[in-house]
């Protein structure tokens, strides 16, 4: 070999070596950085250059503790909808944060989803605290530990309240609702019971409200219900396969597969992936639960690695407050108990649970009036809903005095039906329950109660 192809040789080594050298290092960079406890967050008078200000887009100063005012402001902001109108009805879209739905949003495209769901209505999206990037160093201790104390307080529900109640009032000031101030609210799943929460303290500033494939964590402990839904009431033969699996060591990777593939309503699935763990199971049902698992949105261990990142404690924070009373209690003794949200999400905010059988935090519990809410309510909910069924659905429309339940046969996801869902919803939120053509909706054969 000539010396000339010599040093090519060795100089095309080098290379590779060096460009895996400078892929590593710059890969531990990313890794320290995404994991990093969060120390700084956007000053007064700032914005994010992805999003700056605009008609749509607007910063506000809000209080770190809406009960200390000592303690300084943050920098939060709300966005308004590509066809917003001011002035005329707007809907409060409200998220919970282990949604984590509302980022730097700014082109269309990431309004795709949004305008899906309420396109041509004026609507706002507000970033929640404790979701990036509005995130608090104050919920760490020194060592970058969790301050739970802190989390619970500073990312709870309760401080979201405030929150939305800022943002109207400064939308208010700017003339962006109509004169009385009002608005109307649109959440589900979490985001639902956000809105539950919202018209507990503030419902005077509120003139209807839909509630989406959601539950109340109050209302499940007072009729002596899980918050969410036993898999039992939604797949019996999974839940019996399930059980008998993991009667001896927990499956949280199995469960999050299935909970996942359980959220369209895929229930058979369910059960060819829970029998592929059996000594007889077919190479097909074995290679579907790869197929699912290698999926990065359906892999336990990559999800709850995630979740465990310091920027990502306040989507426990609203696990806690929502499942915190059940999982305390949850130790399934018989199929008809299991239930897939409690199976990983009991591992996921394990220590939560620690520090609450620590005495460090209490049990989360609710209590809301809903019987002094005069506005109307439509509450949806769905046969396929594994998450939370029809029942609880019921429990809330009958919680509030103007109120109606709309069922169909959909999964928690609530896609079979996309355009008739956006009309249904238009109607509702732009003439009101009681017209003609709210009642035409729902009087329709997609409508269980319609038929």
């Amino acid at each position: 070999m000539s010396s000339c192809k010599i040093r090519g040789v060795k100089l095309f080594k080098f290379l590779v070596l060096f460009i895996l050298a400078a892929g590593l290092v710059y890969g531990w960079f990313e890794y320290r950085e995404f994991t990093a406890v969060p120390a700084t967050r956007l000053a007064a008078g700032s914005y994010y250059p992805e999003m700056p200000p605009d008609s749509h887009h607007y910063y506000l100063q809000l209080p770190i503790d809406h009960n200390d005012s000592s303690k300084g402001n943050f920098t939060d902001f709300y966005i308004l909808s590509p066809n917003f109108k001011p002035e005329e009805k707007v809907i409060f879209w409200l998220f919970d944060n282990q949604q984590e739905a509302v980022g730097m949003i700014n082109s269309s495209e990431d309004f795709a989803n949004f305008e899906s769901n309420l396109g041509g209505l004026s609507y706002v999206l507000i970033g929640n605290r404790g979701v990036n990037p509005t995130l608090f160093p104050e919920v760490y201790n020194k060592d970058g530990s969790v301050n739970y104390n802190f989390a619970m307080k500073l990312y709870g529900s309760a401080q979201q309240i405030e929150d939305i109640e800022a943002v109207r009032r400064d939308m208010k000031k700017k003339g962006l609702l109509p004169p009385d101030g009002k608005i109307m609210l649109y959440g589900g799943s979490g985001g639902g019971f956000l809105v539950q929460q919202y018209l507990d303290k503030y419902g005077s500033h509120v003139s209807r409200a839909l509630i989406e494939f959601s539950g109340a964590p109050d209302l499940a402990q007072q009729h002596n219900v899980t918050f969410a839904s036993n898999l039992y009431e939604s797949n019996p033969d999974a839940a019996n396969a399930y059980f008998a699996l993991s009667r001896n060591e927990t499956r949280p990777s199995l469960a999050y597969t299935m909970f996942k593939l359980g959220l369209h309503g895929d229930k058979d699935s369910q059960k060819r992936i829970v029998e592929s763990q059996t000594e007889k199971a077919a190479f097909r049902d074995k290679y579907l639960y790869f197929k699912n698992w290698i999926n990065p949105a359906y892999n336990f261990p990559l999800v709850n690695f995630i979740i465990s990142i310091p920027s990502e404690v306040e989507v426990k924070v609203r696990i806690y407050e929502l499942l915190g009373a059940d999982l305390m209690e949850y130790n399934p003794t018989s199929p008809q108990e299991v239930n897939l949200m409690y199976e990983w999400t009991r591992i996921v905010i394990a220590d939560f649970l620690k520090a609450n059988a620590e005495g460090i935090i209490s049990t989360p519990h609710f209590n809301l009036n809903r019987s002094t809410y005069t506005g109307e309510v439509m509450v949806w909910s769905g046969t396929g809903d594994q998450d939370f069924n029809r029942q609880m659905g019921q429990l809330i429309s009958n919680s509030y005095p103007h109120s109606q339940q709309a069922i169909f046969n959909d999964a928690h996801k609530r896609d079979k039906y996309n355009e008739y869902y956006l009309n249904f919803r238009k109607a509702f939120f732009v003439t009101g329950l009681n017209s003609s053509e709210t009642q035409y909706y729902y009087r329709d054969a997609r409508q269980v109660n319609g038929k």
